[in-house]
């Protein structure tokens, strides 16, 4: 179905540089689109960085063009037909329709037979205008999430549309089309030849979507993933969490919405991390969730707040602020101390050792002295100031 001007091209059009291309591909005779994600949520009033486009212009006949116009290509999916080229440093991904040999009456309609959901096979040209071969538009709008064709062969084409299956749930969903859910749930095994790099992306999408608790019961509850994971037992709390993110306009996070979906002790937070391959950084800080023994108590004052934050730095402050106030009506007072926790700097303890060499102090007592010097410091609220400490220190020792 064609929709004459349907979206508003600035959502699309992040530079000159794609208008440059269209235009190039024009000139030579050909078609050039975006497709799939781009518009899908250019339609949607979603914000996306990343563009997809395709041309009817075969890979061998989109290089000759490139190169009589002076641009530079580079082959990143030769199986597929995918060509990088590079305009004035910005890289755009192209896809030839079909292969230099293949042909077809509707190539375009071929070309979204072969996409997985209906959503994401809608198509807009630099104009605005909108080429929808199957009804994604409606289906977007209605929130109906579904297979094209065959589910069954459409998951045989790529495993990993099962895992795309439940993402895109977790994006749009509001009707989910029984006949898709079946054969996801028929051919779950499949994920098995699946990596578990492409999974864990997968996953990961689904826990930062704004319906990942519907996504993710669908999951567990039907066995998709009892490969890999176990049942995360506190969906109900990461439903709260996403409320409490919509309602404070708070970034998601990954660590800290799994954090809130498993609550982990230390050795369960370890096998995590290796299941879900986790860098260093990440599991020291989903580590560093799971010790953190913060109460409300630790939060009722400044000086309270002060001694958090040294001790387990704003980030681990901030995300169990949040975990203890799941439950909390009183969004102002949630929004008080997070106010707080965002705009205070984490305490630095301002004495060295250096300073009380300087003043003449024993070498062999510096630690004793920095010690106790640090301990009295942070009982008071880590307020004191290089010059108050040494004034303490002069009066002490």
């Amino acid at each position: 179905m064609f929709h004459p001007e349907y979206i508003n091209v600035k959502k699309l059009i992040t530079n000159n540089d794609i208008l440059r291309l269209f235009d190039i591909v024009e000139k030579h005779g050909g078609v050039l689109r975006f497709v799939g994600g781009a518009v899908r949520d250019a339609i949607a009033g979603i914000e996306r960085s990343d563009i997809d486009l395709v041309t009817d212009m075969s890979p061998s006949e989109f290089s000759e063009m490139c190169a009589d116009e002076g641009l530079k290509t580079v082959p990143i999916g030769i199986q597929f037909f995918t060509m990088g080229v590079i305009i004035n440093d910005n890289f755009f991904k192209v896809t030839s329709l079909c292969s230099d040999d293949a042909n077809t009456k509707d190539e375009w309609k071929d070309d979204a037979a072969k996409r997985d959901l209906t959503i994401n096979a809608v198509y807009a040209d630099e104009k605005g205008n909108v080429f929808d071969y199957y009804n994604g538009i409606n289906d977007l709008n209605l929130g109906n999430i579904k297979f094209i064709g065959s589910p069954q062969k459409n998951i045989e084409s790529d495993y990993i549309r099962i895992m795309r299956f439940f993402r895109f749930c977790a994006m749009f969903g509001k009707n989910i089309d029984k006949k898709s859910l079946n054969a996801c749930i028929k051919n779950k095994d499949l994920l098995h030849k699946v990596s578990l790099e492409k999974i864990k992306e997968e996953l990961f999408k689904i826990f930062l979507a704004p319906q990942a608790v519907t996504a993710l019961q669908l999951i567990f509850d039907n066995g998709i993933l009892d490969f890999l994971v176990a049942y995360p037992q506190h969906l109900d709390n990461l439903d709260k969490l996403i409320q409490l993110e919509n309602k404070l306009n708070i970034k998601t996070n990954i660590i800290r919405r799994l954090f809130i979906s498993f609550e982990p002790d230390a050795k369960r937070c370890n096998r995590l991390a290796d299941i879900f391959r986790l860098n260093k950084s990440e599991k020291d800080y989903l580590l560093a969730l799971c010790k953190t023994n913060l109460k409300l108590s630790d939060f009722k004052d400044s000086v309270s707040i002060n001694k958090s934050l040294f001790k387990f730095g704003k980030d681990v402050c901030i995300d169990k602020w949040l975990y203890l106030n799941l439950h909390n009506n009183n969004i102002a007072i949630t929004v008080e101390t997070l106010n707080t926790l965002s705009e205070q700097e984490r305490p630095i303890f301002p004495l060295s050792g250096k300073d009380l060499i300087d003043l003449g102090a024993d070498a062999k007592l510096i630690g004793l002295y920095l010690d106790s010097l640090k301990k009295d410091w942070f009982e008071n609220g880590c307020l004191a100031s290089r010059a108050d400490l040494i004034k303490k220190y002069q009066s002490i020792f």
